[in-house]
């Protein structure tokens, strides 16, 4: 049975070696600077992270930040959601246990928080990652724009959603 509790600093080895096994199915994610997974996880700084918890073994992780990269931010603004929003973060799910509906599980969890705290929930997907879009369209987001951002050597082009309660 799968349990969506509070990230706990124990379980950031674990996800360590989580983020390890997504990336080599999924190349996610896309940009991991000095291959430092747990910085990944712990920056910035999330006002709330959870993880999916399988009978002990952590299975899938999601986080909700303030921030995101100035190309998101910029979208968030132009489409006229301003003032308080979050941004939901970091989702990733095992991949031996995927179609099982934690990463649905997961996305609902971060949204309820950021609605909890008034504040519209917003995600950004590289565009090239159609698993992680289906799953977003089927759960109620919309795509509001495009962002593109640079890191060594390449140009990620992301698609910005929202969604409401």
């Amino acid at each position: 049975m799968i349990t969506i509790r509070a990230r706990t600093f124990p379980d950031l080895e674990e996800l360590t070696s989580l983020i390890a096994r997504v990336r080599m199915v999924d190349g996610y994610p896309l940009h991991l600077p000095d291959d430092d997974a747990r910085r990944f996880l712990t920056d910035p700084s999330p006002i709330g992270a959870w993880v999916a918890d399988d009978g002990g073994r952590v299975v899938g992780h999601v986080a909700v930040n303030l921030s995101s990269n100035q190309g998101v931010m910029d979208v968030v603004h132009e489409a006229g959601i301003d003032g308080g929003v979050g941004f939901i973060a970091r989702l990733l799910v095992d991949p031996d246990v995927r179609r099982k509906g934690i990463g649905r599980q997961l996305l609902d969890r971060g949204r309820a928080h950021l609605l909890s705290l008034g504040r519209t929930p917003v995600l950004d997907v590289v565009a090239s990652s159609t698993a992680a879009i289906s799953l977003y369209g089927s759960s109620g987001w919309t795509v509001i724009g495009t962002a593109q951002f640079e890191v060594p050597g390449q140009v990620i082009t992301e698609l910005v959603f929202t969604t409401h309660a």
